[in-house]
């Protein structure tokens, strides 16, 4: 009767905490969650990748330690490729004849971003989870290439040019603070918001060619080279692009 009456309280005790654990919404010690902005809630909903303290878009997630200390990431690769075409018909001042201009060009640049951080959660209630926590986010800004093809066509020919120009890239970095919350809607899905404040800075350029080589209609053509230095520089210490409102998922 002893070992019936200590196995009988086993299986008591074992229901409570299988309903304890099966009773929160909220994420434990293990679990991993991801999270997407909302915006246009009034008009027009719109769910989106979060934005780190730089404002650049990321892929953001948590990673539980304890069940009220979360380890924070960030990961963001960008490359950007804007192409232009324009194709019209023009008057050439030296003979008054009528020719077709036709310009392609692009710009391209490719950026990458990391940022970790940790928060603490303070919340003891089953639904709602507010949390502090501090971000480091470094961005990596790729070189700027541009490239430009012009090409002007007429009775008595095509004229050509063809311009490369290079700009050196540079880095950012953002030391912040953040304070939110998360209302958990249901076991592992919750909205929430985030405010962000801290010290941003970056540093752009560095380095600059630009290169142009011209194929006259007739005659020999010419090639030009230019190099330099251009840069610049921001800080700011205020509020932060990053949080908003969120929906986040864990599991």
């Amino acid at each position: 009767m002893r070992n019936l009456g200590i196995v009988f309280t086993f299986l008591i005790a074992s229901t409570f905490t299988v309903n304890a654990q099966s009773d929160t919404l909220k994420p434990v010690k293990g679990d991993w969650g991801f999270s997407l902005n909302i915006s246009g809630i009034i008009n027009n909903i719109t769910v989106e990748n979060n934005k780190d303290s730089l404002g650049q878009y990321n892929l953001f997630a948590r990673h539980y330690l304890k069940n009220d200390l979360a380890l924070r990431l960030g990961f963001g690769v960008a490359y950007t490729k804007n192409n232009t075409f324009n194709e019209d018909s023009v008057t050439i001042v030296s003979t008054g004849s009528r020719a077709l201009q036709v310009q392609d060009s692009s710009v391209s640049r490719f950026d990458f971003k990391v940022s970790v951080g940790i928060e603490k959660h303070l919340g003891k209630t089953k639904r709602l989870d507010p949390y502090v926590g501090g971000d480091l986010t470094i961005l990596r800004i790729g070189s700027t290439n541009t490239d430009v093809n012009l090409d002007v066509t007429d009775v008595t020919g095509t004229y050509k040019e063809v311009t490369t120009n290079r700009v050196d890239g540079g880095f950012g970095f953002g030391l912040t603070g953040v304070a939110g919350f998360n209302y958990f809607i249901s076991k592992n899905l919750s909205l929430g918001a985030e405010f962000g404040y801290g010290f941003i800075y970056s540093k752009a350029g560095g380095d600059y060619s630009n290169s142009k080589n011209i194929t006259p209609v007739s005659g020999d053509g010419t090639d030009t080279f230019s190099s330099g230095k251009v840069g610049q520089s921001q800080t700011i210490i205020g509020a932060t692009p990053t949080g908003g409102i969120m929906l986040s998922f864990f599991f």
